[in-house]
């Protein structure tokens, strides 16, 4: 059995306003990445509510383990009607309302059969029929019901899992409050799968925004929205000449997409987050009409070549 492990497709680089002198930032990690904070404008104390922003999220949306507050992972482990914060209760409404806005194949239950994946592809072993089919039976008999005042119940085996959309959704109540200040110059680049873009204080106001390895010297340009990206060559795997992602199809259990990567750039960053993932499934076809009906433009690649380019990016080499 030939395995051949996957780098990464896409990076982006923003570049910066401003010299340094004058960037109030900070690195977190969080979300199993390495959020980076980019203010052009404001004062300390505003990177460090962005830090908390970001760190409490994390917490809010962790499925692995249990915190010092009412979490994924606390959910998961109970079927009992149970009351959660109102931030996570929204982050879940949220979750729940993408699939109506284009994510046909973005499924929150669909955790359990993501860590069998995760479990299997480490070993270097696919994951059968069989055990597919059993996943599948799990999401399928598996719900999530939200109540008035902040009840939540999920029924059932399958875990949530809010992986594809969790960073971006943190991103959005970033916006707000970068919006609460009247603040438009700055980059929170949250590992290039999740970006908030303001304004550049010069020229056009647009960043450069660089798409490395497989397309190199490629760039397209891009101010006040949200750039979000799935690829399966984050963490996908190359097993007897088959790539196996870590996005995986919640309604046939497969771990193979259609493209190698999906970019969407978007105006609200959970929609992008669940967007992108759930595109990598879609055709074109699909793609076309979900980017009319959200208002959302996307550049789709494949074996090193872009597939699809939405007409309002031009992507410069």
């Amino acid at each position: 059995m030939k395995t051949k492990l996957i780098f990464p497709l896409i990076a982006f680089i923003a570049t910066s306003c401003t010299p340094k002198s004058f960037v109030l930032g900070s690195k977190v990690f969080c979300f199993d990445t390495v959020v980076s904070i980019e203010l052009y404008e404001g004062k300390d104390e505003d990177v460090k509510n962005i830090e908390e922003i970001l760190k409490y999220y994390d917490k809010l949306s962790d499925n692995y383990l249990p915190r010092d507050i009412t979490n994924v992972y606390t959910i998961n482990n109970t079927n009992e009607t149970i009351e959660v914060s109102k931030d996570l209760y929204d982050l879940l409404k949220s979750s729940m309302e993408v699939t109506s806005k284009g994510a046909n194949y973005f499924n929150l239950l669909a955790g359990s059969l993501s860590k069998r994946w995760k479990e299997s592809l480490s070993q270097n072993q696919v994951l059968s029929q069989n055990e597919i089919n059993e996943e599948l039976d799990k999401l399928n008999d598996s719900s999530l019901s939200l109540y008035p005042n902040n009840l939540i119940k999920r029924l059932g085996e399958a875990e949530i899992d809010l992986g594809g959309i969790a960073k971006g959704y943190t991103l959005d109540v970033i916006k707000d409050y970068l919006d609460s200040k009247e603040y438009k110059h700055y980059i929170i680049n949250g590992g290039s799968s999740s970006i908030l873009l303001g304004e550049k204080n010069l020229g056009d106001g647009c960043f450069t925004v660089g798409m490395q390895k497989e397309l190199p010297g490629a760039y397209f340009k891009a101010k006040n929205c949200f750039i979000s990206t799935s690829s399966n060559s984050e963490q996908g795997v190359e097993i007897d000449g088959t790539v196996y992602s870590h996005i995986i199809n919640p309604i046939t259990g497969s771990a193979i997409t259609n493209y190698d990567s999906v970019i969407v750039l978007s105006e609200d960053g959970y929609l992008g987050d669940a967007l992108s993932t759930s595109m990598m499934m879609n055709t074109i076809e699909e793609i076309e009409q979900i980017e009319k009906d959200q208002n959302v433009k996307t550049i789709i690649v494949k074996d090193e070549k872009i597939v699809h380019k939405h007409v309002g990016i031009e992507v410069f080499r």
